[in-house]
């Protein structure tokens, strides 16, 4: 389990528990996997995304890469799972041993200051069980 330390309290994290709307979160990863592609020579992409409960410890995204080149394929990940991260409508809750919370998505937030401000991601900006992506 995770404590979170939260002012002078701590909190303890039991489950993270994932939605999306699903049909818009498939779009939005697919458009973020054609720009890693367009971006860097690789062979395929596979993105999954838990959604539901998911226990403490347990992995909620899944990102595999392939590339001739290991730096491609390396650049690729970490684009994928930041651009992910800002801009996909996956939404998460905290559920701890008192009582639960939904998380800001603090680099979706981020983003959607950037919009404000004319600056566009490289994958064009869309926002707005599993997630499943392979491109």
């Amino acid at each position: 389990m995770a404590d979170l330390s939260s002012s002078s309290t701590t909190t303890t994290v039991v489950e993270l528990q994932y939605e999306a709307y699903v049909p818009m979160a498939v779009k939005c990863i697919k458009s973020i996997c054609l720009s890693a592609r367009s971006t860097w020579k690789l062979d395929s992409i596979a993105v999954v995304h838990r959604l539901g409960p998911v226990p403490v410890g347990e992995t909620s995204v899944f990102i595999a890469v392939s590339s001739v080149h290991r730096v491609d394929a390396l650049d690729a990940c970490k684009y994928v799972i930041d651009e992910i991260k800002a801009s996909v409508p996956i939404w998460k809750k905290e559920v701890y041993s008192n009582g639960e919370v939904w998380k800001e998505n603090s680099e979706f937030m981020e983003r959607k200051m950037e919009f404000g401000k004319g600056v566009q991601s490289k994958s064009g900006g869309c926002c707005g069980g599993k997630v499943r992506v392979m491109v």
